[in-house]
């Protein structure tokens, strides 16, 4: 399943706010496609954080947040990601190095 990052931040011009405030228990029970996994708070004094989701595409991660509420609160920016670190460097470095 395709995984993305989610970052949130308060929108730059303050919003009445038109609806219920979101629903995180809701979102934290929902079985499906679309799943929330983990949010990072970079720094506990700044409003901003980045969320890891796996889900078919954005437009999805957009639908489940509207339904739950977090697009009143938030404005998000929603980036599919692709994870790898060094285990995966090394990997493609040794299958580079001709055989000897």
């Amino acid at each position: 399943m395709p995984r993305y990052l989610a970052i949130h931040a308060p929108p730059v011009e303050p919003v009445e706010e038109s609806g219920p405030p979101a629903d995180l228990p809701g979102l934290s029970r929902l079985a499906g496609p679309t799943r929330w996994l983990r949010t990072y708070t970079p720094d506990l004094h700044d409003d901003r954080h980045v969320s890891l989701w796996e889900a078919e595409s954005a437009d999805a991660i957009r639908t489940v947040m509207a339904d739950f509420h977090f697009f009143v609160e938030m404005e998000t920016a929603v980036f599919r990601v692709h994870e790898w670190g060094p285990d995966d460097v090394l990997a493609a470095q040794t299958e580079k190095e001709p055989e000897r």
